[in-house]
């Protein structure tokens, strides 16, 4: 095997359009948790492909390729052993597209890094729908990922007092911050966002962070940021990384459903997550490096 700067893994299908990446630091950095980082890599390609999954004794090789019609996985060691990279690609039953998701545990020293990032070959030819795979979720989930000072969650946080919102604006304005911050809020006496805000964290979970604030904390914040970035009622504000008090207006947009639907009550529940989904991992490709690892 290659020098892990030159090629720590091995080589599947390259030509692709990344739509999804991210990478995360677990505070819990050790042996143990690498290994459970990688058992949930396993147990998403048991669950997605079944027929991929190697046996136990062929998931501690360094260097291991399997290849079905259709599909192909690939995983290697660096030589170093602090880079642990799989690659799983497969191709839509019509052959119009191929799908490719590489996952890397890497072992940084004083944390782990937790990298992803789908690709795929033809984004042109049928309408996407964009989402992390349930992998980034399952990490997140078990591994106590963080985003600089603040912990990745599969949930909403809620800001409902001036304490709160002193917290948050100081993660807001946070030059260590990678992921964009998705503000939600409502109008006095309702509870309507614009989207269900529980459905979003977890659809977007790893790639975004979500904000839920009470209308007298999103006024507050409005007067704290430059003029015309802060939450609007049913609509959502999305904070790139990088946000400060000098921030263009058009760099932050204030995201609303233009569908016909978009209204309380409307036919369709999830087309508006599924739309500020497609954002922010838009956002997570043009925010963060290719991976570490190089499949060929």
């Amino acid at each position: 095997m290659e020098s892990p700067a030159r090629r720590p893994v091995p080589a599947t299908d390259r030509n692709g359009t990344p739509v999804v990446r991210s990478a995360l630091r677990s505070r819990a950095g050790s042996r143990t948790n690498r290994m459970l980082a990688r058992q949930l890599a396993w147990d998403w390609v048991g669950a997605r492909w079944p027929r991929l999954l190697p046996s136990p004794y062929d998931r501690e090789k360094s260097d291991l390729h399997c290849a079905l019609p259709g599909r192909r996985l690939a995983v290697a060691t660096s030589d170093d052993g602090r880079v642990w990279a799989l690659e799983v690609a497969y191709t839509e039953r019509d052959g119009t597209r191929t799908w490719r998701t590489q996952a890397t545990v890497t072992d940084a020293g004083d944390v782990d890094v937790i990298g992803l990032e789908t690709s795929c070959s033809s984004v042109a030819s049928a309408p996407l729908v964009i989402a992390p795979p349930k992998l980034l979720g399952a990490w997140v989930q078990h591994l106590q990922l963080d985003d600089g000072e603040l912990p990745v969650l599969g949930e909403p946080r809620t800001v409902d007092d001036e304490e709160q919102l002193a917290s948050f604006s100081t993660q807001l304005l946070s030059a260590s911050r990678s992921l964009p911050v998705i503000a939600l809020t409502n109008k006095p006496g309702s509870r309507y966002y614009g989207v269900d805000p529980r459905g979003l964290a977890e659809a977007v979970r790893g790639v975004a962070h979500v904000t839920c604030f009470t209308p007298e904390m999103a006024v507050l914040l409005a007067r704290r940021l430059p003029s015309g970035q802060g939450p609007a009622p049913g609509a959502a504000r999305i904070y790139r990384p990088g946000f400060s008090a000098t921030a263009a207006r058009g760099e932050h947009p204030l995201v609303r459903d233009a569908s016909p639907s978009g209204v309380e009550g409307g036919r369709d529940q999830g087309a508006f997550r599924r739309l500020l989904c497609r954002q922010v991992c838009a956002m997570s490709v043009a925010v963060n490096p290719g991976p570490a690892a190089s499949f060929g």
